[in-house]
């Protein structure tokens, strides 16, 4: 059974054994924030139901499928029929976007002048910039390090990962997350044949390395293999987060007290959620020097979400949340909020002048420690929010780019110039 054949059966078992009883919409993060928050949670289900029976659109289908975060909780113990509600969000999606009646959110990071990549490259030197974009030369090694798409917004991430990686010394190869993908910016849009395509793409390049595991950096890239993928095809290696093969690691590693200091973690919701990692980034915050850990009051399989992923239909209700984890971790007092997805990292640090803590991500913390100093650009310039002085300070950065002025400056406009 094929990744499409899955979503197809889905949809059918939907239409069979939904109930409509609403478990599903009452225990969504971020409905409570969006314009269909004063509606009942089985008026909803039945607004999701009708429009999946029809195709007639209506508010609830398109809110509940178009705000969803993909946190991935509803897929875990929630369904009495063991159905998969956010598998039917992005069905509703997909039905949307394809009918004309919805916009997709953004382009797709493999084409040849992505954000991904533009931005990446004016963020680091073009010798950086082929470091991260080149695939490893080796035929095989005993792990394969899989970086992901929407990590390149931030690039110092994958530099500093990869420096750690060699630090340990294990036989590694990198393959660079934008050729490549776990299908998930597909399957958030609906596009449910595409993503299969790039699903097995990704598996069969990992599997022809012969790994022992693929250690993959993005908490979605894991959840997506591990939760979706894996029940559709046969994955030949284990699957790691780099926050599981870190925390074994770092005793290999030169840590000094540069990073000592209380911290604050928000974990990836998804990751704690679905249990696929809950301990990795607490483990490889505790073994950090003189770091002492402050947990928030919701935290492991009790976590918040950062609201990330309902930004690019519902920017009010991802400002609400994003708000509400914030003020969360102002309560604990704590001197960094630690992050470990990217897209969380990117979402926080954009409010960070109205705290009194630091956004960082985990990685970078650790380079940190090891003596390893690379500036989180991407998080400077959401600051600024000024093109002007953005390309300035780019200036050589943008003369080694393999892309064009234009483009870059439509980029850096569409991404920095509002924030």
């Amino acid at each position: 059974m094929t990744l499409f054949d899955h979503y197809i059966k889905e949809k059918e078992r939907f239409l069979e054994n939904c109930t409509q009883c609403g478990l599903c919409a009452e225990g969504c993060p971020i409905l409570p924030y969006t314009d269909i928050s004063g509606i009942s949670s089985q008026d909803i289900q039945e607004g999701v139901f009708e429009f999946m029976d029809s195709g007639i659109p209506n508010q609830m289908a398109y809110t509940k499928a178009f705000a969803c975060m993909e946190c991935f909780k509803c897929t875990v113990d929630m369904c009495p029929e063991e159905l998969n509600p956010m598998l039917i969000n992005e069905l509703i999606k997909g039905e949307y976007i394809s009918k004309g009646l919805a916009n997709k959110a953004y382009r797709h990071a493999k084409e040849p002048d992505s954000a991904q990549r533009v931005l990446a490259s004016v963020q680091v030197s073009g010798i950086e910039y082929n470091k991260i974009t080149t695939p490893s030369a080796k035929q095989n090694a005993r792990y394969v390090f899989f970086a992901g798409c929407n990590v390149y917004f931030q690039p110092e991430k994958i530099l500093n990962t990869l420096d750690i990686m060699d630090a340990i010394g294990d036989d590694y190869a990198f393959l660079p997350g934008l050729d490549y993908c776990c299908s998930d910016s597909h399957l958030f849009m609906g596009e449910v044949d595409e993503g299969t395509k790039r699903a097995e793409e990704l598996v069969e390049t990992i599997a022809g390395l012969q790994p022992e595991a693929a250690v993959l950096w993005c908490p979605t890239c894991q959840c997506r293999v591990e939760n979706t993928i894996a029940p559709t095809m046969d994955i030949p290696f284990k699957i790691l987060s780099f926050p599981q093969y870190l925390a074994s690691k770092m005793n290999k590693l030169p840590l000094t007290r540069a990073v000592a200091g209380t911290v604050t973690l928000h974990e990836a919701c998804k990751s704690a959620y679905t249990g696929v990692d809950r301990n990795g980034p607490r483990e490889v915050l505790q073994q950090l020097p003189g770091v002492t850990l402050r947990e928030m009051k919701h935290h492991g399989r009790d976590t918040l979400c950062c609201g990330s992923g309902t930004i690019c239909w519902f920017p009010q209700s991802c400002a609400r949340i994003r708000k509400a984890r914030l003020q969360e971790a102002a309560q604990t007092g704590a001197e960094r909020l630690v992050t470990v997805c990217h897209y969380c990292n990117q979402t926080f640090a954009a409010d960070q002048a109205h705290y009194d803590f630091s956004v960082t991500n985990y990685v970078n913390l650790v380079a940190e420690a090891m003596g390893i100093h690379r500036e989180d650009k991407f998080k400077k310039y959401s600051h600024w929010g000024d093109l002007e002085r953005i390309l300035k300070d780019a200036d050589v950065r943008i003369a080694e780019s393999p892309f064009e002025n234009e483009r870059i400056t439509e980029v850096l406009q569409a991404v920095f110039a509002n924030s």
